[in-house]
């Protein structure tokens, strides 16, 4: 059974008033919440009691019917109103649209006449009600989408190490227990698969010439499962496929797959691009990787610089020392004295970097307890800092001397992409 329709009448008259509670007194599907006989309280009790229909006499003060309709309209979501008056004039009929009122009667109303102009006006509360609740749900829908932590690894620089802290990364945040996603977004000579042992089978390349609109399940079947954990996305195995992937389609990717892991780290290019540019402006953080030598820190400097135009905050940009230890004559805190800003992770050299990219392994894997893996593991830290869990994990895998207790394992990707 629909529940009755609750009514407010606000008319200034005591004796009209009356007369119409009365006229609708037995009516099963009409229900008098709130008799008043001023604006004033007509407005509190239409907020305060959220009736679904206003019946309102225009001759109230200190404001006149048509007003505190309007006041009302506006204040109260998905609430009709009805308005009555003697004699009324065209100009009343008009004007009653205008502030919002469904309907003006001419006193003394005949009761089938009231009940259906009522009747009429329950039905379209009725509907606004259901359409606000629809928008009400479909906003706290998309609130309760979960977005990625977004984190790209940048240089201008070729050679410094990019590829290896995103890979690593994506295996250190995969070992907390997080679903991962790493993007190798170095469209024309990405080689995140090759530094992994993966031999995909389809690519970022693939994907956005087959399909123009994505969802997450049909990015997952582009994507390699790691060992490791955690999901990869190649970049296209050729280099003039790259010419084929546009700006949009970069951006249609990264906003669906933001929506099914908990971290996605995306690999670049050596260069400034539009393609590039996007997934910049849609990270939360930006790793900026440097050598420890002056070409590098030339470079460093010139990236903030043109960060700067883009007015990124400064704690977006999180600088990454590759081969920190290095005896070359310049140390860590010159440079920082020099960009001033502070490194945040200083990464030592390693002969077992490079054998561990050219086995296609990961060295959190491969040599968990080396003194590189470890300064890894701090870099996790970074971004499962907030995270007690996660950040409990690395603390205690880096107190056993290793990062990851699983063996390292080769796929190469054969049937699916899928997971």
């Amino acid at each position: 059974m629909r529940a009755p329709v609750r009514l407010l009448v606000a008319i200034a008259s005591e004796q009209v008033r009356a007369a119409v509670v009365r006229e609708l007194q037995g009516q099963a599907d009409i229900e008098t919440v709130m008799e008043v006989g001023d604006s004033t309280s007509a407005l509190r009790e239409a907020e305060e009691s959220r009736p679904d229909v206003v019946l309102m006499g225009v001759d109230l003060e200190p404001e006149d019917g048509f007003e505190t309709v309007r006041n009302i309209v506006a204040r109260v979501p998905g609430v009709s109103a009805v308005l009555v008056a003697v004699n009324p004039t065209p100009a009343d009929f008009r004007k009653a649209l205008q502030v919002g009122a469904r309907d003006l009667l001419e006193v003394p109303v005949d009761k089938k006449e009231l009940l259906a102009a009522l009747r009429r006006a329950a039905e379209v509360s009725k509907g606004k009600r259901n359409t606000l609740q629809e928008i009400a749900t479909q906003l706290a829908q998309q609130q309760e989408t979960k977005i990625a932590k977004r984190i790209v690894v940048f240089s201008t620089k070729g050679g410094t190490g990019k590829t290896f802290v995103a890979t690593n990364l994506a295996a250190g945040l995969a070992n907390t227990g997080a679903r991962v996603a790493l993007v190798d977004l170095d469209l024309q000579f990405g080689d995140a698969a090759i530094a992994l042992g993966l031999v995909p089978q389809r690519t970022i390349y693939d994907l956005v010439q087959a399909y123009t609109e994505y969802d997450l399940t049909l990015l997952e079947e582009f994507m390699v499962k790691h060992p490791a954990g955690f999901s990869v996305l190649p970049a296209p195995l050729y280099p003039d496929e790259a010419e084929r992937i546009m700006t949009a389609d970069v951006q249609a990717v990264l906003d669906v797959i933001q929506t099914g892991f908990d971290y996605v780290v995306v690999d670049t290019p050596p260069f400034f691009e539009e393609r590039v540019l996007v997934a910049l402006d849609w990270a939360d953080h930006v790793l900026l990787v440097a050598g420890l030598d002056i070409p590098s820190v030339k470079h460093l400097k010139t990236v903030f610089r043109t960060m700067g135009l883009m007015a990124y905050p400064e704690e977006k940009l999180l600088i990454i020392m590759n081969r920190a230890d290095s005896k070359v004559g310049l140390e860590v805190s010159e440079v920082e004295k020099h960009l001033g800003r502070r490194v945040k992770a200083a990464l030592s050299s390693s002969v077992e970097v490079p054998r561990a990219l050219n086995a296609g392994e990961l060295l959190l894997l491969s040599k968990p307890g080396s003194k590189v893996a470890k300064e890894l593991a701090q870099l996790v830290k970074v971004f499962v800092g907030s995270d007690h869990e996660g950040s409990a994990k690395v603390a205690e895998a880096a107190s056993r001397g290793g990062f990851l207790g699983r063996k390292s394992a080769k796929t190469n990707g054969s049937g699916s992409n899928g997971s």
